[in-house]
């Protein structure tokens, strides 16, 4: 499969196990702005994915945004360390693919200083060559405008050299947007629809690696 040149990557849950870290924020969240009305584990993580700023205020539309938002950053904040982690064999897959040749990038509805830590919590920074996060464009995916960033940035024009990689369908949507390839590992708890639909699916950075190694 040396077909490709370029392999981005979503962040959480693809290359970040951070379920647990979301489903205990948004916990304490609910304790302080809407203790009458909390989230089952199975709902909250639907969660990882969509856009964290308007996951927000579709949950708490009696407060103010800026003052739930902030609160999110605070409490999760304080949760990376304890709960967001790589994946099995994740490291030493990502060291072997960038010794291979390809250009390794993240692609991410997370804002830039959380995508950052997240990257340093999980011991994988350093390891890409480009990183783009949602200050980085003006609409969030399933819109192709992180993909294309991040190609414009790594100087590639030829998207069959592009492989898409994220745990979700709307990572597989960001990928058909952008006419790229889709990888979908499917390791996570949410179910994923269009998993049938994607060039690839694996269940392990082992698979994964077996595949584009």
């Amino acid at each position: 499969m040396n077909k490709y040149k370029v392999l981005l990557f979503d962040l959480d849950g693809t290359l970040c196990d951070s379920d647990e870290m979301l489903i205990q924020s948004f916990f304490e969240l609910y304790k302080k702005y809407r203790p009458v009305k909390i989230r089952t584990r199975e709902e909250l993580i639907y969660f990882s994915g969509p856009p964290i700023k308007k996951t927000l205020a579709d949950e708490f539309p009696d407060y103010p945004f800026e003052e739930i938002y902030k609160a999110f950053q605070v409490v999760s904040r304080e949760l990376y360390r304890p709960y967001v982690k790589a994946f099995d064999k994740e490291i030493e897959t990502l060291k072997k693919l960038k010794e291979a040749g390809y250009l390794l990038g993240v692609v991410t509805n997370k804002g830039a200083p959380l995508t950052k830590y997240s990257l340093e919590v999980a011991h994988i920074d350093g390891l890409f060559d480009v990183v783009i996060s949602a200050d980085d464009v003006n609409a969030p995916k399933p819109s192709p405008a992180g993909i294309n960033k991040a190609l414009e940035r790594l100087g590639i024009e030829d998207k069959g050299k592009v492989l898409y990689i994220g745990d979700n369908d709307i990572d597989y949507e960001t990928a058909v947007n952008a006419g790229t390839d889709a990888m979908l590992v499917t390791w996570g708890p949410r179910e994923i629809k269009r998993k049938g639909d994607a060039k690839y699916a694996v269940s392990s950075y082992d698979e994964l690696g077996g595949l584009l190694l």
